[in-house]
């Protein structure tokens, strides 16, 4: 479940943005995409795509590095994400603010998110890093083979691919 707050009426004016991925870890690096959907204020994460607005896709690619920030996380990369395609208005194709972080980390489930959960004991979390060297929980991380097949080998793995599940909307 998504954490946010709802009041507002809805216009079709984009009020909330949701990012999520699906990314391919190597030995060295990390591709894949990420998108950026964006939400009226009607809104909310039960209710799927009611109050769609636009979306922005991105490739990303990353290195895999360090962080100080996260001794217990499972990889670091610095990533590079490149806009890919969007059907939102130019003012939210060109807001800065939703270019995406530059750096993602797996580890374990944030606290805050464990009992909502869809592959408990199955799935890690995922953070990301927004410039600032800080590490923020952005939700969950499981093998895509679990969707698909609803089966994957336990562990974390490379050269497979991950979907990367938000917890928390950006109020916008």
């Amino acid at each position: 479940m998504l954490t946010l707050l709802l009041f507002a009426c809805a216009d079709g004016t984009p009020k909330w943005a949701v990012q999520h991925a699906s990314v391919i870890p190597s030995s060295t690096a990390v591709t894949g995409t990420q998108s950026w959907e964006f939400f009226d204020s009607s809104w909310t994460p039960e209710g799927g795509d009611k109050g769609y607005v636009c979306v922005r896709a991105q490739t990303i690619e990353g290195t895999l590095t360090t962080a100080k920030s996260c001794p217990e996380c499972r990889a670091v990369w610095v990533i590079t994400v490149t806009e890919l395609d969007s059907d939102c208005p130019d003012s939210l194709v060109d807001d800065e603010s939703f270019t995406g972080p530059d750096t993602y980390a797996i580890g374990e489930v944030d606290e805050e998110f464990a009992a909502e959960d869809p592959y408990p004991d199955r799935s890690f979390g995922w953070a990301a890093g927004f410039g600032d060297g800080e590490l923020t929980p952005m939700g969950w991380a499981w093998p895509e083979a679990l969707e698909l097949e609803g089966e994957a080998a336990p562990g974390w793995a490379l050269d497979r691919p991950y979907t990367l599940w938000p917890a928390v909307a950006w109020e916008i």
